[in-house]
């Protein structure tokens, strides 16, 4: 029996590196198609749940040897600890609160062991130093075909896999005319955008830490195709978020006089985007007005009560300016308001005017805020406030909240939402050790610091977006981080030895 264990083991042990291999090519390149419905909800189950789940079930043997291994890495104690968490909110958003589907609270609850798993895979994939190597060429060459694609659908019309609504969610193939922004092989802008962000501080990272100055050009050229594609997508947090975690990754590195030319070529590369340009101003003009007054609401809500009387009888009291030469009086407004006589006349259609570019854009932003603001995240405090400790379980908030803090609240409540963020504070003591280690080698140290500003981007982005809950950048930001990780883990051990 001990053989045969043995020989299992063996095999687990070759076969996990292929499998991870395949899933860093796979899960990004292969396009949302659905494979089986789940009644109750538009998400699907896709053929990368079923490549995902053959990877784990090779891995499981592995995964028992090296279960010491695993424990004893912090990332890996939060993403457990966080896994017991979810086990009892789902139990009690079932049992308790009763607001959730059983089949969709589980489902949601195994999507989150699915995601997170991935970390434990791509950290026994790395085995030496060749084989973060092969996949490193590898994630640069996926990067590659999704530049290509994305080049395709914006120029030649390649169709795209969208599950922005439900209907696109089917699998049903459309093709973005002038008006929609690319999204390349994922299943919309949003999860493009926040792909390039995850990968972009990796490859800034390679650039500093390789000598050889072809890789260097390489390097150049994949960071240029990856801003471009940001650029693309006209994703306003993305962007933001970009700006700061190659901020961050040039500081760490020591490379701080590359700041500003980077951030300036970076801001200027952007104005010549009219969409990005259109969606930044349209957000100053359209929701900056209603988060001062959001500001200045909630300033008021915390004077005393006697003060928030006077200054609200002091707007009912305060009369609404009417500019100078615009003083009608009523016979005047009858005359404007009533129609001109038109018996015997047929009258001409008017062709209603189509909306220019920046008027759509304006509110198609104001939409956006709107639907944030205005339901989405009212609705995810308001399930907090009903459970606070545990919340109302997975799936109790629809499929869309916009901010991954707000819906880790609303779902799993204060201990889900603690649980959550651990994962990510535990990460910060190994990039401290790393950066103050003066005996390891520049690639890891490097590394370390990309995974780092990789992180801080994810972060920024689920302040706006529920980047933890879309597939694709959830599988391949846990993905990632446990390569990288796995990597580092290899190198202080060969270090200790």
């Amino acid at each position: 029996m001990k053989k045969i264990w043995s020989l299992i083991g063996k095999a687990s042990y070759s076969l996990v590196p292929i499998m991870a291999l395949v899933l860093l090519v796979f899960i990004p390149l292969y396009p949302k198609l659905p494979s089986l419905e789940i009644p109750g909800s538009y998400v699907r189950i896709r053929l990368e749940d079923f490549a995902i789940a053959v990877a784990f079930l090779i891995a499981l043997p592995l995964l028992w040897q090296k279960k010491q291994i695993l424990l004893k890495n912090p990332i890996g104690q939060g993403i457990i600890v966080y896994w017991l968490v979810g086990l009892t909110v789902t139990l009690s958003a079932i049992f308790i609160t009763q607001l959730v589907w059983p089949h969709l609270a589980w489902l949601h609850y195994f999507r989150r062991i699915e995601y997170m798993g991935l970390f434990f895979l791509g950290f026994l994939a790395i085995r030496n130093k060749k084989d973060f190597k092969i996949f490193l060429n590898v994630l640069l060459i996926v990067i590659s075909i999704v530049f290509f694609y994305a080049l395709g659908q914006k120029f030649y019309s390649l169709p795209a896999i969208s599950t922005m609504n439900e209907e696109f969610s089917k699998g049903i193939m459309i093709r973005l005319d002038v008006w929609t922004r690319v999204s390349a092989t994922f299943a919309g802008h949003y999860d493009l955008a926040i792909f390039m962000t995850i990968v972009i501080p990796i490859i800034l990272a390679t650039f500093f830490s390789t000598k050889s100055k072809a890789k260097k050009l390489i390097m150049v050229l994949i960071f240029l195709a990856c801003y471009y594609l940001l650029i693309l997508t006209a994703s306003r947090i993305s962007f933001v978020a970009y700006l700061g975690s190659i901020s961050l990754l040039l500081i760490l590195i020591n490379k701080k006089w590359w700041l500003p030319p980077i951030i300036a070529l970076s801001l200027l590369g952007s104005f010549f985007s009219e969409d990005i340009n259109q969606r930044f101003a349209a957000t100053i003009k359209v929701e900056g007005p209603k988060i001062v007054q959001k500001i200045s609401r909630t300033l008021e809500s915390l004077l005393p009560e006697e003060k928030q009387q006077d200054l609200a009888q002091k707007r009912l009291l305060t009369p609404t300016p009417i500019a100078i030469g615009k003083e009608i009086n009523e016979e005047e407004a009858k005359k404007k308001i009533a129609p001109p006589t038109t018996a015997g006349i047929t009258p001409k259609p008017t062709p209603t005017p189509m909306p220019s570019r920046q008027k759509a854009t304006e509110v198609g932003v104001e939409r956006s805020g709107d639907i944030r603001f205005g339901v989405e995240w009212p609705r995810a405090i308001k399930h907090f406030k009903k459970n606070p400790l545990l919340g109302t379980g997975y799936s109790s908030i629809t499929l869309a909240t916009d901010n991954d803090y707000l819906r880790t609240l609303g779902e799993t409540g204060l201990l889900g939402f603690l649980a959550l963020t651990t994962i990510f504070i535990n990460q910060i003591p190994l990039y401290i050790r790393n950066i103050l280690n003066k005996k390891i080698n520049r690639e890891t140290l490097f590394l370390s610091t990309a995974i780092a500003s990789t992180t801080l981007a994810l972060l920024a982005s689920m302040l706006f977006i529920d980047a933890l809950e879309s597939s694709k950048v959830a599988f391949s930001y846990w993905l990632i981080l446990g390569l990288i990780i796995g990597k580092v883990n290899l190198e202080e051990k060969n270090e200790s030895k």
